[in-house]
């Protein structure tokens, strides 16, 4: 009897220690622990990426590092797709394969006395660094409401969110560029969110990026990786209880803030995946400014949705979170 349940124990060993050394070991660069890259971690936590054999590393990085790391080898994706997007442009072997954020998560937070985005003539904005995706939105609703974003706008780079609504509730700037659920903070203080700017237009802010050799060498890892997230997605989508308690004990908020960072979030989730061309091309179009160069850039140099359109197909993703 003895011998036999030795033998039991020996063999339970040998099994889960084959399951953990057959579990591929993947790394994901990620901005951080936010709305942005919550399917990541409900694929973790409810073992969606388990089932396709990972064993998924999150490593938070900021934005321009990250996209190093996914090109010197150190990561196997990365999430900052406006800068992976923008790297492809300029010639780097990087594709965006899906999006998870497809309209901005961005709310423009203002003092009291500001009614309109006109308002915002010759007012104090703090953004996070010229150039970036913030940064992008606020110059593009300040064009569509008749303002020179040069010449009308005192810009002012101050880093991260954190930062930011720092520099609001000093008093240090007028108005600034917040994200969930720092926009609901300032809300209590005070200050009140003008616009959120999904409203006025579609922006791929975080995603999946990958480097080429890995859509030419191990595509069905870079399947099932999509096909992992991309279950995540449909599960925060069709399950705002357990979802809503995810945030609580992931970000460590408050039960009323989780709930209201879930329904305002939900509206910047990316429609199956992937965004329009269109979408792509304005950060196409704002590297290309930046590099001064008026050479075309093909989109399928940045951008490759096939995996994303296999997975949706077969996972018969809905619009999620409209």
């Amino acid at each position: 009897m003895e011998s036999a349940l030795r033998l039991l124990v020996i063999l339970v060993f040998i099994s889960v220690s084959t399951i953990l050394h057959a579990a591929e070991e993947i790394k994901i660069a990620s901005t951080g622990a936010g709305l942005s890259t919550l399917p990541l971690e409900i694929a973790a936590r409810k073992g969606f990426f388990r089932d396709e054999g990972f064993e998924v590393l999150t490593i938070t990085m900021r934005t321009n590092i990250a996209v190093n790391a996914l090109l010197t080898r150190s990561v196997d994706y990365a999430t900052p797709s406006t800068s992976a997007i923008k790297a492809a442009s300029t010639g780097l072997p990087v594709k965006t394969i899906a999006v998870l954020l497809g309209r901005p998560d961005y709310f423009l937070t203002v003092k009291r006395d500001v009614r309109t985005v006109r308002d915002l003539n010759g007012k104090r904005i703090a953004i996070g660094s010229y150039g970036a995706a913030a940064d992008l939105a606020i110059r593009t609703v300040a064009k569509q409401d008749g303002l020179d974003p040069d010449r009308d706008l005192i810009r002012l780079q101050m880093g991260g969110a954190a930062a930011r609504y720092a520099a609001l509730i000093s008093g240090s700037v007028d108005a600034t560029i917040l994200t969930l659920p720092y926009n609901l903070q300032a809300e209590k203080a005070g200050y009140k969110d003008l616009l959120w700017f999904g409203e006025r237009m579609e922006l791929p802010l975080a995603g999946l990026a990958v480097r080429d050799e890995s859509i030419q060498k191990n595509p069905k890892q870079v399947y099932g990786v999509i096909r992992a997230v991309f279950r995540a997605m449909a599960f925060a989508g069709a399950n705002r209880e357990e979802t809503t308690q995810i945030l609580v004990n992931w970000l460590k908020l408050d039960r009323g803030v989780a709930e209201r960072s879930y329904d305002l979030g939900k509206r910047s989730w990316s429609d199956g995946g992937v965004v329009a061309d269109a979408a792509v091309q304005t950060l196409v179009d704002q590297s290309m400014l930046e590099l001064k160069s008026k050479e075309p850039v093909p989109l399928d140099k940045v951008r490759n949705w096939s995996f994303a359109e296999q997975a949706r197909r077969e996972l018969a993703i809905a619009v999620i979170g409209r």
